[in-house]
């Protein structure tokens, strides 16, 4: 982040004609280490195209970054009076261009050119990001689309209220009827405990408050099932996707002394591991705040601890079962198919934990990550289509994306790196 927005600075002062030799020196060799970086520097002398631009990625914090440049610029040495007004306009652009939604950086490979024949085109595509989307299944098999609901009390299941708090919380609370007897009666009856599952499409995310007072953020294509109610006996849920967990200490309304705790399991489950009447993994918590990445379409599971003590576990065909304690700060990969490092679950310190869990904080954090790892994260939150076409180009990315931003904002600052794309329909076309 800190290189670009340094070169941000020296294309503003070179714009403003302050800039030393030696400054400039540093810029023509930024300039020739990738094509696209030159592209970069000439884009701010086209007119007709800075105004496209400005336009097309408006929700950046233009005034911000404009600040945080020109203060860097000024503590590059000698400050010189504004050449023209128009160049203060083109170097916003530069700031815009250099330093946006998403700061790049290119770890290999050369961007092969396109045929001659073929005058490549900026793909265009608008399309909002997601928002507070989820269905709500009830024992009953009833079906509720939470988001159309006004907030109140939306349904009861097993003595409690479902209630939609606000526009992407859902809570439930007790009814007031003796819920430890129905439970005892239920029990005594052999009576099956009552099921409920929320669920978030492509491009939507929810949150929710479980009955023993745990919360549950969910992102984008996933899913948690739990009981309407909590045993004496443990609290366990299941979930598919992508997940963050505010565990409560123990079961709100189940008997215990303080120095006891009813433990909270989450099974990890993916489409195999389901047909195959079982979780991928299992997590045990005793209050603790964490978040688990399962999606069907990642090689792997990530689970990383914010606070507190969880242990996973793995079935293992040698020993029958794998597991791994993890403490604040730490990460468990656990692969898909294979083994990592020599067992089933890997446990490291996590490089960036700010990255784990930015999605529930409003923003898509990139540390090094490939276009296809990104290209995934945009289909899911923004419920389009990824396409591609011959060889996807191996550049690795770093920075910041705002859920909040329009999918082109983000497609054009992905072109300005020098990615090309192309629309069809509801699908985006990743080129060579």
């Amino acid at each position: 982040m800190e290189d670009a927005d340094y070169f941000a600075a020296l294309l503003l002062k070179q714009l403003r004609q302050e800039i030393t030799e030696e400054e400039l020196q540093h810029l023509e060799a930024w300039k020739a280490s990738h094509p696209s970086f030159a592209g970069v520097a000439e884009s701010v002398n086209d007119g007709d195209q800075l105004l496209a631009d400005l336009l097309a990625m408006k929700q950046v914090d233009m005034e911000g970054w404009w600040q945080k440049i020109s203060d860097q610029a000024a503590t590059i040495k000698k400050p010189v009076p504004i050449y023209r007004r128009w160049y203060t306009y083109a170097a916003a652009a530069a700031v815009l261009l250099t330093a946006g939604a998403i700061t790049w950086k290119y770890m290999s490979a050369e961007k092969p050119e396109l045929p001659l024949t073929e005058q490549y085109q900026p793909a265009s595509f608008n399309m909002a990001p997601g928002d507070n989307k989820a269905t709500l299944t009830l024992s009953n098999g009833r079906v509720l689309q939470v988001e159309d609901a006004a907030n109140g009390t939306l349904a009861q299941d097993a003595n409690m209220n479902v209630v939609k708090v606000e526009d992407g919380v859902l809570k439930y609370e007790g009814t007031g009827f003796n819920q430890q007897a129905d439970q005892q009666l239920w029990a005594a009856w052999n009576i099956a405990t009552p099921y409920n599952k929320l669920s978030t499409p492509r491009g939507g995310q929810y949150s929710l408050q479980l009955p023993d007072g745990s919360k549950v953020r969910l992102n984008a294509a996933s899913s948690i099932t739990f009981p309407a109610y909590f045993s004496a006996a443990e609290r366990r849920v299941s979930i598919t996707g992508e997940a963050y967990f505010e565990v409560a200490g123990r079961a709100s309304g189940v008997p215990a002394s303080d120095e006891e705790t009813v433990p909270f399991i989450v099974d990890v489950l993916t489409p195999a591991s389901e047909a195959a009447a079982g979780p991928l993994a299992s997590i045990e918590v005793l209050g603790t705040s964490f978040n688990i990445m399962a999606y069907s379409d990642e090689a792997a599971v990530k689970t990383t601890l914010l606070n507190g003590k969880i242990k996973i576990s793995v079935p293992d065909v040698m020993s029958g079962k794998d597991t791994a304690v993890l403490l604040p700060g730490q990460q468990a990969l656990i692969a898909k198919a294979g083994k990592v490092a020599g067992r089933s679950i890997s446990v490291t310190r996590a490089e960036d934990m700010e990255a784990a869990f930015a999605w529930k904080n409003g923003y898509i954090s990139l540390r090094n990550t490939d276009l296809r790892s990104i290209m995934r994260i945009l289909s899911r939150w923004y419920n389009v289509e990824i396409g591609y076409e011959g060889k996807t180009p191996d550049y690795k990315f770093g920075g910041s994306i705002p859920r909040t931003a329009n999918l082109s904002t983000v497609i054009k600052t992905l072109e300005y790196s020098g990615v090309h794309f192309k629309i069809e329909k509801n699908k985006i076309i990743v080129l060579p």
